[in-house]
């Protein structure tokens, strides 16, 4: 139920992905925006995960299951924040790259929205076929 309900998650995301994608203004991010990402994406459980925790319950045997799910927790959140702490330090080349090219970007940036957003409505619904 809940690999369902975390694909149905990732179909309405998608779908909201398209929905922005689509409008013709511009992106004006808040910070709040990527936190709030974070949190949500940190909500959908990953199937490997409950894969393996659901086996080692089974087993009889939760500690290892339980094991692997915290250090899945702190593979991500490692992922996550080194990609965090690299974004705030190049922010200034970033910052002066984007500005020559906002025009380009904005495009750019719609189209890998939209596709993106195609992408993750297809698997959504294929796996949920």
């Amino acid at each position: 139920l809940l690999e369902h309900l975390s694909r149905g998650v990732i179909g309405l995301i998608g779908l909201w992905m398209i929905w922005r994608g689509l409008r013709s203004t511009s992106h004006n991010h808040r910070s709040q925006e990527g936190a709030g990402f974070g949190f949500v994406a940190g909500l959908i459980p990953c199937p490997l995960t409950l894969f393996v925790m659901t086996y080692a319950t089974a087993r009889g045997v939760p500690a290892p299951g339980l094991l692997f799910a915290v250090l899945m927790l702190g593979g991500v959140a490692l992922t996550l924040s080194v990609v965090a702490l690299l974004a705030v330090s190049f922010r200034k080349v970033f910052y002066r790259l984007f500005s020559r090219n906002q025009q380009r970007l904005d495009k750019l940036s719609r189209v890998l929205e939209i596709t993106v957003g195609l992408g993750m409505v297809a698997v959504a619904t294929m796996t949920l076929a």
